[in-house]
């Protein structure tokens, strides 16, 4: 889409690069709201590659949320929160703690090359700091983040449903883990395998309500992960429309409960792809089991028939020693657009150009 939403129009863009992520939301009234960040070929902010594309400037950006300091979700954070000088800044409760807070210090302090999460998250608050914008707001679960005034049109609401208590006591441990690592061989601080404090975004503009899912995981304890969203009686109770679903569609992250309350059925849906070694998701048993949820899915990039350029040998060899880890930054984001009007949430208009796929 070439042309910026009507301020009576929601819009929610997917960006997926094949590993990561980020949302760019039009919550009516010309104001935007900015979930994570990825990187263009050229390294640069796509949700600001995006708003350039509609002739929307960065300063119509008035919320940035990052879901969780996992690398390949917060690439170039800081850059995004330093160009979207009028927005708020929020993350997770859990980042605010001295184990995380630690971590990051020790990261950031470091020479080591190449991408650390907790290493862009001290770039964010040093330039917040810096810049006298201050320090993130934190988010819990049954958060209210913003809310429209009455009067204005359309009304809006932004909701962070995530982490709860339990689960910001339970990444608090992993940060402690994390920490002991650190003095080992130095390298880049490496991402672990769970992550029970992603922030969940919950946004109803008019009669549009969407639910953006980040990379929450199911977990077997009432008190985290999904369960704990759908368990809550302090949470917006509407179903919404359209789901960005979480984790790259993997099983981990699928809770049929979440399908069943929290959603309309057969949703609009949209999720972007993860690729690191053996790992390649959706896997096709993850496609079948959303297709048989909704018909209309879209992935922003296919990554089954995705082939990176074979690099010679020896060239591999020494960017390894070099760098210790390497990704391949060598393909523009993939995206789907969904929009439609703020009383109107059952008539979509989807634009997904390619790489993107309907599941």
């Amino acid at each position: 889409m070439s042309q910026r939403p009507e301020d009576d129009e929601i819009e929610i863009t997917l960006l997926g690069p094949g590993r990561g992520e980020c949302c760019v939301l039009h919550v009516g009234g010309g104001e935007w709201l900015v979930i994570d960040s990825c990187v263009t070929q050229t390294g640069h902010p796509a949700a600001l590659f995006y708003l350039e594309s509609l002739g929307v400037s960065p300063t119509a950006v008035r919320w940035i949320v990052a879901t969780h300091w996992h690398d390949d979700h917060i690439r170039c954070f800081a850059t995004l929160v330093e160009k979207c000088s009028q927005a708020r800044v929020f993350h997770s409760a859990a980042l605010e703690k001295d184990e995380f807070t630690v971590l990051a210090a020790l990261d950031a302090d470091s020479l080591i090359e190449g991408s650390s999460g907790a290493k862009e998250m001290w770039k964010t608050w040093t330039y917040l700091k810096n810049s006298g914008r201050g320090s993130p707001e934190l988010t819990l679960s049954d958060l209210r983040i913003f809310q429209r005034p009455l009067g204005l049109s359309p009304n809006c609401e932004i909701w962070a449903l995530s982490p709860s208590n339990a689960s910001v006591a339970k990444a608090i441990t992993n940060f402690s883990t994390l920490i002991a690592k650190v003095g080992q061989p130095k390298r880049a601080i490496p991402r672990p395998e769970r992550n029970p404090s992603s922030v969940v975004i919950w946004v109803r503009t008019g009669d549009v309500i969407v639910l953006l899912g980040a990379d929450l995981e199911r977990t077997s304890e009432v008190s985290r992960g999904w369960q704990a969203i759908i368990n809550s009686n302090g949470r917006p109770l509407e179903q919404a429309h359209l789901i960005k679903i979480p984790h790259h569609g993997s099983h981990d992250a699928h809770d049929q409960a979440m399908w069943n309350n929290l959603l309309v059925p057969y949703p609009i849906a949209g999720l972007t792809p993860f690729k690191q070694g053996n790992i390649n998701l959706p896997r096709n048993s993850d496609r079948a089991r959303i297709a048989s949820l909704t018909s209309q899915a879209w992935l922003t990039r296919d990554n089954a028939t995705a082939r990176p350029k074979r690099r010679p040998r020896p060239v591999t060899k020494t960017i390894k020693e070099a760098t210790r880890r390497f990704e391949r930054l060598s393909i523009n984001p993939g995206r789907v657009t969904f929009r439609c009007h703020s009383t109107q949430p059952v008539r979509w208009t989807v634009d997904a150009p390619s790489p993107a796929i309907q599941l």
